[in-house]
């Protein structure tokens, strides 16, 4: 295995972290009955999830004994998630997930059902590789390389807008939380005050899309742990303003459609109330005619 072989080694990255993302979104996506994009990034992929893989193909593969790899997977990856969990937290003062509410968990950012996982995805991952490196094998250079080029590009591309976009969040809980603190406003009441920090309109359905953007959305709906370190009050209150957005858009959808059924049975009603008139109407002529 050649370690030096950089874009063989990202594609490999890319693989494992799209399976996760894959595997996250399904599990979460059958309880709500909808998609949901998993993700920490906007792209198809789960990061924890390729370099964890990258642990186990580097770190666990030439584990002979099957115990000890297991083990090693464990310790491995429970190190990775905690401090991945801790990194984000430094960095955007909230939490993605919280495993305090389970048994044998470590500040709830990792547990025991997690390092079980773990090792047995570190047993399993050798057989599972061989045939990701047998792939990546038979591409040309020339088309690995290019491979490797475009989605490095759009990797970062999606770190940073991804940044950007939590960066922002922050800095608007933070006004926020300040006005909470400070006047104790309700959240649609602050809004209707016309901060120039916003510039927010609400419409008739409440509907958040002018308040928060896709990746703010997108993040409280992939993440229902997700929990901000420093202001719980204001993340607590667009929670609600978005639920209440979401349950407000599905009552006009529903609406839209009871309407639409409505105007159809009316029309098919109409319809043929108008084919019995003109039926009658006919009959009636060829009667007259039929007397003359």
């Amino acid at each position: 295995m050649n370690i030096s072989n950089a874009p063989e080694i990202f594609l490999w990255f890319i693989i494992y972290a799209f399976f996760g993302w894959l595997w996250e979104s399904i599990i979460t996506s059958i309880p709500q009955k909808r998609f949901v994009n998993r993700g920490f990034l906007n792209g198809p992929y789960c990061p924890i999830y390729g370099c964890g893989a990258l642990l186990f193909i580097f770190g666990t593969n030439p584990i002979k004994d099957p115990v000890l790899r297991f083990l090693a997977g464990g310790i491995l990856a429970c190190a990775l998630e905690y401090i991945t969990s801790w990194t984000l937290e430094k960095i955007f003062h909230a939490r993605w997930w919280d495993y305090a509410p389970r048994r044998f968990n470590l500040n709830g950012r990792i547990c025991l059902e997690g390092f079980i996982l773990f090792g047995i995805g570190a047993i399993a991952t050798p057989y599972i590789h061989q045939h990701i490196a047998q792939l990546t094998a038979h591409l040309s250079p020339a088309l690995l390389n290019s491979a490797f080029s475009i989605i490095l590009i759009i990797f970062i591309a999606d770190i940073i807008i991804t940044n950007r976009a939590l960066t922002k969040f922050n800095r608007m809980l933070r006004e926020y939380q300040r006005a909470i603190d400070k006047h104790r406003l309700g959240l649609l009441e602050f809004i209707r005050r016309g901060k120039r920090a916003f510039e927010i309109r609400i419409g008739k359905y409440k509907r958040i899309r002018n308040v928060l953007n896709y990746q703010q959305r997108r993040i409280l709906a992939a993440f229902p742990r997700f929990d901000s370190t420093l202001y719980e009050d204001a993340l607590a209150r667009i929670r609600k303003l978005n639920a209440d957005s979401r349950r407000n858009i599905i009552i006009e959808q529903d609406k839209r459609k009871t309407e639409k059924r409505t105007n159809k049975k009316a029309n098919k009603t109409s319809k043929a109330t108008r084919k019995k008139a003109r039926k009658k109407t006919n009959t009636k002529q060829k009667s007259q005619n039929m007397l003359k």
